[in-house]
């Protein structure tokens, strides 16, 4: 038996020493030789793996170790996590040294560590004691790490899950709210300009989540956005580097005696009209007016498109960037869905930083059906469509004219402005009504050719 426990200490006295156990779902640990008397002079570490997803729970089910104060001579030391769970010696049932009793430990991740330790002797009043060691028994229980998600905020400042957390045995998966894309790491959520959007049922433009701040990093910035000031608040687009789309009505007013010398002010650059307006007022070099666009007939937005080149060149970045033009019909498809952005008003109220809101293009049947109920004799022309959703009470508005109906085309994944806001019966009471694009497509780039 001496020849076996010299053989054993010869073995396993390497202090550090582990013995990995396979990641099985329950299993059992002990000590050298149980149930028989363990070695002296022996120090060894099991290392309890379960499966990703499940904790580590032990429970002592045998324990027969040499008594110590403060467990000094002979112990088992449990650790988990970068932290030491107990340190235990004695017999269960015995007052003395400090059994483990029937108490579970439980890691908070998958892994659990049983060090070992034995010294020179066990002696007690110079007769040799023989102790018999531990009889464990583990297993892999589920971790909810939605719920550990909550406990440990405070010492992990990045959750597991950015948005909605669910647990299942084994594992979790995360989610995002309305309006909100999960990333490709699993667990950040992210606005797409792609993704759904729900907005409130006041109808106005309005941000994602309205009426609480807009998301940080939120990539429907709509770089192209222009923010105007001529008669009164109005937006519009940033083509190449130097040059604004807008609706000429935001220029010439209907039913108002306009100056062609009127101010114009064009800021770009930024969400929210107080920080836009503290970066430089882009001074305008030429406007140029569509010839069809009459300011004297009330009813008729026809050639309501306009174009302003500023006088110096913009630096593009990711606040600033230019929007593409329509090359084709499919833009205009029955249903499909776009953007609209703009300061305009919001509940009867000036927007302080940029809105917008997902429309479907609409049914031009439909659209000249709903005019007609109007008991309206306002044109609607081939050069014009008409977008949204009388009963899902969403729109653009005052304030939002000359900014554009923006999609997103699936091939090349660009942004593309198929129209520009040009006139309605009201906000959010039924369509709006947009020039189209697609049919002055020609013009603008003749505009843009020319030297002024």
């Amino acid at each position: 038996m001496w020849l076996l426990y010299l053989l054993l200490s010869v073995l396993f006295c390497k202090v550090g020493g582990s013995m990995p156990i396979a990641q099985d779902l329950y299993g059992e640990v002990t000590s050298p030789l149980y149930p028989k008397p363990y070695p002296n002079n022996f120090e060894t570490t099991t290392v309890i793996t379960v499966p990703t997803g499940y904790r580590v729970k032990l429970v002592f089910w045998q324990f027969d170790l040499e008594p110590s104060e403060d467990c000094f001579y002979d112990y088992v030391k449990i650790s988990a996590d970068k932290k030491t769970l107990g340190r235990f010696c004695g017999q269960l049932g015995s007052p003395l040294g400090n059994p483990p009793g029937e108490k579970e430990f439980i890691s908070e991740g998958n892994k659990m560590l049983l060090t070992f330790h034995t010294d020179f002797s066990n002696e007690e009043n110079g007769t040799i004691m023989f102790y018999k060691g531990f009889l464990a028994y583990y297993q892999a229980v589920d971790l909810d790490e939605c719920a550990s998600q909550q406990n440990t905020l405070e010492k992990n400042p990045q959750p597991l899950c950015q948005h909605l957390c669910h647990n299942y045995v084994g594992g979790y998966f995360c989610s995002c709210r309305p309006g909100y894309e999960l990333q490709k790491d699993g667990h950040s959520c992210q606005v797409e300009c792609s993704s759904e959007l729900y907005t409130e049922p006041s109808g106005y433009v309005s941000s994602l989540e309205y009426p609480r701040p807009y998301p940080p990093d939120l990539r429907c910035n709509f770089p192209w956005q222009a923010f105007t000031n001529i008669h009164g608040r109005g937006g519009g687009a940033l083509l190449g580097d130097r040059w604004i789309l807008t609706a000429a009505h935001t220029l010439y007013p209907k039913e108002h005696n306009a100056q062609a010398n009127a101010s114009i002010d064009v800021f770009l650059g930024h969400i929210n009209v107080e920080e836009i307006t503290k970066l430089a007022n882009h001074p305008v070099r030429r406007v140029s007016i569509h010839p069809d666009y009459r300011q004297d007939e009330s009813h008729n937005f026809e050639g309501d498109i306009a174009l302003l080149e500023l006088e110096n060149s913009v630096t593009l970045g990711p606040n600033l960037l230019p929007i593409c033009l329509p090359d084709n019909e499919t833009f205009y498809d029955s249903g499909l869905m776009g953007y609209v952005s703009g300061f305009g008003i919001m509940e009867e109220r000036i927007a302080n930083n940029l809105r917008f809101v997902r429309l479907p293009v609409a049914n031009r049947g439909l659209c000249e059906a709903w005019l007609k109920g109007k008991n309206r004799n306002d044109v609607f022309s081939q050069n014009m469509f008409c977008a949204g959703d009388p009963t899902l009470k969403q729109d653009a508005c005052q304030g939002d004219s000359g900014g554009v109906f923006a999609v997103r085309d699936p091939n090349t994944d660009r942004w593309v402005a198929t129209g520009i806001v040009s006139w309605g019966i009201g906000c959010s009471r039924g369509y709006g009504f947009y020039t189209k694009l697609l049919n002055y497509v020609d013009w603008i780039k003749k505009e843009m050719e020319e030297e002024g």
